[in-house]
C-alpha cells in the first residue's frame, strides 16, 4: 500500500504534524477567545434578564394563575369535544358495518353459493360423462381409483 511506504511515510507524517500544529495554534489564538467572549456576554445577559424577571415576579404570579385557569378550561373543553366526536364516530362505524353486512354481503354470499353450486354441478356432469364414455378407458380407470 503506497500510503504506508517507508520512503514517503516520514514526509507525510511531517506535513500532517506541521499542518495540524498551525491549525491548533490558529484555533487557540483566534477562534477560542471569540467563543469565550460570546459565552461570557451571553451569561451576563442571562443574569440581567433573570434579575428583571425576579423583579416582575409578583405581578406575573397573578398572570400565571389566570393563564392556568384558561388553559385548564380549554383542555377540558377539548377533551369533552374529542369524546363526543369519538363516540359519534364509533356509533357511525358500528351502524355502517351493520348495514354493509346486512345489505352487501348477503348478495355476495348468495352469489358465492350459487357459483359453488354451479362448479359442483359442472364437476358432477363431467364425472358422469367421463364415466359413461367408452372411448377412453384411461379416464374411467382414474375415476374408479378415486
Amino acid at each position: 500500500m503506497p500510503q504506508l511506504d517507508l520512503m514517503t511515510f516520514f514526509t507525510q507524517f511531517f506535513w500532517f504534524s506541521l499542518g495540524f500544529s498551525f491549525f491548533y495554534i490558529f484555533l487557540l489564538h483566534y477562534i477560542m477567545p471569540s467563543i469565550s467572549l460570546n459565552l461570557k456576554l451571553r451569561k451576563k445577559k442571562l443574569e440581567l434578564l433573570a434579575n428583571d424577571i425576579n423583579k416582575k415576579k409578583e405581578s406575573a404570579s397573578d398572570l400565571l394563575t389566570t393563564y392556568d385557569n384558561i388553559l385548564s378550561k380549554t383542555l377540558n373543553f377539548s377533551r369533552n369535544y374529542l369524546l363526543k366526536v369519538t363516540n359519534y364516530g364509533n356509533v357511525w362505524v358500528s351502524n355502517s358495518i351493520t348495514s354493509i353486512n346486512s345489505n352487501n354481503f348477503v348478495n355476495a354470499n348468495n352469489d358465492y353459493i350459487k357459483i359453488i353450486g354451479e362448479k359442483n354441478f359442472n364437476f358432477v356432469v363431467l364425472e358422469s360423462v367421463l364415466k359413461s364414455s367408452s372411448k377412453d378407458n384411461n379416464w374411467t380407470k382414474l375415476w374408479k381409483n378415486k
